[in-house]
This record gives C-alpha cells, sequence and structure tokens, in this order.
C-alpha cells in the first residue's frame, strides 16, 4: 500500500468513525430524562349507567341509574354523580332513592348517599312514605338503609323525626332510633 492510500484510507475510517459517533449521539436517550408527574391520576369514568340486580326469579328488584360513576384506578369505591335506585320489597312496596351525591363501595357492596337524601316508599294498600336525611348508608346486598344523623318520615299529614335510622326496605319496616317527636294523623275511615 502506497501512502497516499493509507493516507486516503485513514481519513475516509476517521470520517466513518465520527459520523458512527455522531449518529449513535443524536440517537442515544437523554442521560436525564424528564421527571414523571407525581400526582398523576387515572380515573375511570362510566356515563349513562344503569345497573340492574335481579332476584330468583328473574325479575329486577334493585335498579342503580346515574348519568357519571368515576372510579379512582386502584380503589374500591366509585363516585356517583346523582344517583337513582329503585328497590322492590317482598310485599310490594317500590322504594325509590336519590341523593345529589353517592359513594359505592364494591368490597362491602354500600352506597353511601349524601346531600338531599329522599327516599319515597310507595305501597300498594297505603300512602306512599317519605324519608329525609343528608347522610344515609345503604346496604345493597341485604337492602337495608342506616344513618346515625336526623331524618324525618312524613306520610301524609304526619311527619316524624329522629336521630339514626334503620329501614329493611324488603320487609317495609322503618324504625328511628333516638330523639323521636312528631305527629300523626289518622286516615279518617270510610264508610
Amino acid at each position: 500500500m502506497t501512502p497516499e492510500r493509507t493516507r486516503a484510507l485513514a481519513v475516509v475510517l476517521g470520517v466513518a468513525a465520527l459520523a458512527s459517533y455522531g449518529l449513535l449521539r443524536f440517537f442515544a436517550p437523554d442521560d436525564n430524562p424528564p421527571p414523571k408527574p407525581e400526582a398523576a391520576r387515572q380515573d375511570n369514568e362510566i356515563r349513562g349507567v344503569e345497573m340492574r340486580v335481579f332476584d330468583k326469579t328473574g325479575a329486577p328488584n334493585l335498579v342503580l341509574v346515574s348519568p357519571r360513576i368515576v372510579s379512582p384506578k386502584r380503589g374500591d369505591e366509585y363516585l356517583i354523580e346523582t344517583p337513582l335506585f329503585d328497590v322492590v320489597s317482598d310485599g310490594g312496596a317500590r322504594w325509590k332513592g336519590e341523593a345529589r351525591i353517592g359513594r359505592r363501595d364494591i368490597g362491602a357492596d354500600r352506597l353511601w348517599l349524601e346531600d338531599d337524601v329522599r327516599l319515597v316508599g310507595q305501597r300498594p294498600s297505603r300512602p306512599s312514605a317519605t324519608i329525609t336525611g343528608q347522610r344515609i348508608e345503604f346496604q345493597m346486598t341485604e337492602r337495608v338503609v342506616l344513618s346515625e344523623e336526623p331524618v324525618a318520615i312524613s306520610q301524609g299529614d304526619s311527619r316524624v323525626t329522629g336521630v339514626g335510622l334503620r329501614a329493611d326496605l324488603t320487609r317495609d319496616r322503618v324504625v328511628l332510633q333516638n330523639d323521636v317527636e312528631g305527629v300523626y294523623v289518622t286516615q279518617k275511615r270510610r264508610g
């Protein structure tokens, strides 16, 4: 090999080495990657929800409706916007519930209703009854409503208030637990 060829080969190899180094540096990952966001939330959102629970005969005995349900990615609790639910009791009474906010705990199968909670029981042989309060827990499997806060029950012209509530919606039984006060107006008999 002649000295001119050796120099030309050295120049070509030098240019190729520089080009390879430049390409490696250009495509290599950064030494300091951008920081990951600390409080990134990934919520699951469902819109236009209607959940139905059926009894042994195949008839729906619980319906939960909401325009929007949001769930944190790693949580067992759903936040429910303006929940509405409908429960049918053994005696044929139908209880409809509504609130501004609801939270559903999947693990415990509970629904907490908050802000202007209203339960209306429509019975075939009696006038409807309305239970109102600010915070009520609904145990979905047992169809039991519980509260430790002030509630009111009204039926026609009658109104009873108290603190603490236990209502079995399948058996159509309501018990106020403490500080019970009210007025009960009997219905006039026809005849």
